[in-house]
């Protein structure tokens, strides 16, 4: 990056420098307009998302003169960023390098194609890119922070936990200990996390610890949730007992989950295998919530999916943008989308585009590295998932029912 160029941070309070000089970025609101903007750089993002980021399900009556007022500022605050208006809304044309977030996703997508030394290596950086652990800092409670705080953190953690795993598996037992210590302190449900700590322990020849590691967590586990660890990290405690120091390095510290989900987090960028791991894992869902504030997405695309997807005893609830409900075929539409679930309400201020399954795995979406559409993270850690499934119900209790169609026979 040239030295005077900005320098643009998501990742912990959302800042702009130049060289070593901070730039004035105004209100939280204001802030917030820019972030949005910032995580589709290069793409119009229409003003209703703008005001749905900002302010949520209640806006001012005066929001979209606020937003010409944030814009206008924020071109005076940042003159050398090509930021213009484009219908539906505003395009900010920066380079992807200059914005912390897509600088980290970059680096862990170039350490997903590498292994050993140059994996870590990446890692590192990527992680290098983030000033603590609180993404998008600074914004208040406005509904962008909300939503896509948690799936930054994930994202983060996931990349630390791959790189605490490189690091084991180089011998630096010693030197990640203390760093786990303080994961596990943070995270104290994430089983992943123990699983490091006590890998690192007993690597560093302190296997006593290790035991009593895992008998905190057991004891914990009971208490507060009446559960027990997973099968992978009973494993390995029996491992550590019989005095196996070595992991095998195709499970050493992978994110896991009981059940049949694997990992904790993964980037799918194909939509056709997005669609495949949604259906493979909603199949035989109890309740699944889904969110659908795309307005440029066709609108029998939901009802597609519910139909594919609708069968035994499972519960929908869907939110979907009022904007889904605004055409010619309205009438076919909340026909087919009644007939396909159970309950489902429309807002004008839906939160970020996510599926909940029982509330233990979920899709939001994400853009794939090519600039495509349909992408998204599949997450399985239960803390980000309820955070998510509280977004759900926040949105849920401030929409309106749909009304059917007929009898729903079109």
């Amino acid at each position: 990056m040239p030295r005077n160029a900005i320098d643009l941070r998501l990742l912990g309070p959302v800042t702009a420098t130049s060289g070593r000089t901070d730039i004035p970025l105004g209100a939280p609101q204001q802030r917030t307009v820019l972030a949005a903007l910032l995580m589709e750089p290069g793409r119009v993002v229409p003003v209703d998302d703008l005001i749905d980021a900002v302010w949520g399900e209640r806006p001012p009556a005066a929001a979209r003169k606020a937003v010409q007022v944030y814009v206008s500022r924020l071109r005076h605050a940042l003159p050398t960023l090509d930021l213009h208006g484009r219908p539906p809304g505003y395009r900010l044309d920066v380079a992807p390098d200059r914005v912390d977030v897509h600088r980290f996703r970059a680096l862990v997508r170039a350490a997903d194609a590498v292994t050993g030394e140059d994996a870590r290596g990446l890692l590192r950086r990527a992680l290098a890119q983030w000033r603590g652990t609180a993404p998008l800092a600074g914004l208040g409670d406005a509904p962008l922070a909300r939503a896509l705080a948690p799936v930054l953190v994930e994202e983060r953690l996931t990349a630390l936990q791959r790189r605490v795993t490189l690091d084991l598996e180089a011998g630096r037992h010693r030197e990640v200990v203390s760093e786990l210590v303080a994961l596990t302190a943070a995270h104290p449900y994430r089983e992943s996390v123990h699983g490091l700590l006590m890998r690192a322990l007993h690597g560093a020849g302190r296997s006593a610890e290790a035991l009593a590691a895992y008998r905190a967590l057991e004891q914990r586990l009971a208490r507060e949730l009446g559960a027990r660890p997973g099968a992978e990290l009973r494993r390995l405690h029996g491992r550590i007992r019989q005095g196996d120091a070595a992991t095998p390095p195709s499970q050493a510290g992978v994110p896991h989950a009981a059940g049949p989900y694997g990992a904790e987090v993964e980037r799918v960028d194909d939509p056709a295998l997005v669609a495949e791991r949604l259906w493979s894992v909603a199949r035989d869902a109890r309740e699944v919530l889904a969110v659908h504030p795309d307005r440029r997405a066709h609108p029998e695309d939901l009802p597609r999916f519910l139909h594919r997807l609708g069968r035994g005893g499972t519960v929908w609830r869907t939110i979907v943008h009022q904007r889904c409900l605004s055409r010619p075929d309205q009438v076919r539409y909340s026909a087919r989308l009644h007939r396909a679930g159970d309950r489902h309400r429309v807002t004008e201020h839906p939160v970020q585009r996510m599926v909940l399954v029982d509330r233990r795995i979920a899709f939001v979406a994400s853009t794939p590295g090519d600039g495509r559409r349909g992408g998204a993270l599949v997450i399985r850690n239960a803390g980000v998932v309820a955070t998510l499934a509280d977004l759900f119900e926040h949105t849920w209790a401030n929409t309106v029912d749909i009304e059917p169609a007929g009898d729903g026979r079109t």
